[in-house]
């Protein structure tokens, strides 16, 4: 069986943000988790300094932030435990450079390719029209066709190993209010709570959908429709979600991290040079040094990248072999 640790990021839909959204997860066979868990936090330890992975979360926004800008403010956070969690990170982190990030996801991605572990990637542009034209908006819309391609991907992967998959995310029960959670399961992801901003629930829908071929009573609309019916159900997922605390979790903590550099390269790469905030600009070192890295990591299929496109009014997953071309990261082919 393959554990497959999830986690998304450009979740954030203010107009001043990226368009750029993805959800991924790395795909560990059950035989390889102790010792990947093992070697992991050796390596956080020896590049970014955090001894206790379960006393301080690798938490990817606030590690680049204290890193590459050249000041952060920890008493502009909102909740006190956001404040502390801010000043205890900067002290763990006061002999840590940006270079010992840099080396850290340069070494983390060479050895997740030496370990055969897939990173898969469903990228999304919020932008597009599909999302525009939406029912139930352009946030649901997004983010369950990024679930949906995701979930593809990694269905496509179980099938050619022809294993089962267990799903693996951070716990959200804390984010939606507990009259929302005694609902029973059809109720809960229903139009009327997946349109409230819920995005779990929102992937609690699409993989529910995805599994309908079980039920045959599935009768709620599919919000994220490609153009391959039979195709884009999920015949080797275990049916449901199992949900973690991330702080408990390293490999989540690590996908995290892994989605979040790469989410930056590609914001980096896809705005205009003129547009770029300093934080982007500073990314400029990032995306350099781990291009090669990256571009060895898709060639042995280990980075695995889709997105969309809709032509004649079917949409359909388009798989890129190649997200690094003569550009730091461009859609194209090697």
């Amino acid at each position: 069986m393959y554990l497959i640790y999830t986690d998304e990021t450009g979740t954030n839909f203010d107009p001043k943000m990226s368009s750029v959204l993805l959800y991924g997860g790395l795909v560990v066979h059950e035989s390889k988790v102790n010792i990947l868990e093992l070697q992991l936090q050796k390596m956080i330890a020896r590049f970014l300094k955090l001894d206790d992975i379960k006393e301080v979360e690798l938490h990817t926004s606030e590690i680049f932030h204290i890193l590459f800008s050249d000041k952060i403010d920890c008493e502009h956070k909102k909740k006190s435990k956001d404040i502390e969690y801010c000043k205890k990170l900067k002290e763990i982190l006061r002999d840590t450079t940006k270079e010992d990030f840099i080396a850290f996801s340069d070494e983390l991605i060479q050895f997740l390719v030496k370990m055969n572990i897939p990173l898969i990637v469903a990228k999304i542009n919020k932008e597009d029209e599909i999302h525009q034209q939406a029912p139930l908006g352009k946030e649901v819309s997004s983010l369950a066709y990024s679930f949906k391609i995701f979930l593809n991907m990694l269905d496509r992967f179980l099938a050619s190993k022809n294993e089962k998959g267990l799903l693996i995310a951070d716990d959200f029960s804390h984010q939606i209010s507990s009259k929302i959670l005694k609902l029973p399961l059809y109720k809960r992801i229903s139009d009327e709570y997946i349109n409230k901003n819920h995005k779990e629930l929102v992937f609690l829908r699409v993989l529910h959908h995805s599994l309908s071929w079980k039920y045959n009573q599935f009768q709620m609309e599919d919000i994220a429709p490609l153009k391959y019916e039979f195709e884009s159900k999920n015949m080797f997922l275990i049916d449901n979600i199992n949900y973690t605390n991330s702080k408990d979790s390293i490999l989540n903590q690590v996908t995290d991290f892994l989605l979040f550099i790469i989410r930056k390269i590609i914001e980096h790469q896809e705005i205009d040079s003129d547009k770029l905030d300093e934080n982007l600009l500073k990314v400029d070192d990032l995306a350099k040094r781990l291009k090669s890295s990256i571009r060895f990591a898709e060639a042995k299929e280990i980075i695995q990248t889709a997105k969309l496109e809709t032509k004649e009014g079917k949409t359909d997953i388009i798989f890129a072999s190649c997200q690094f071309s003569s550009g730091i990261y461009k859609d194209g082919v090697c």
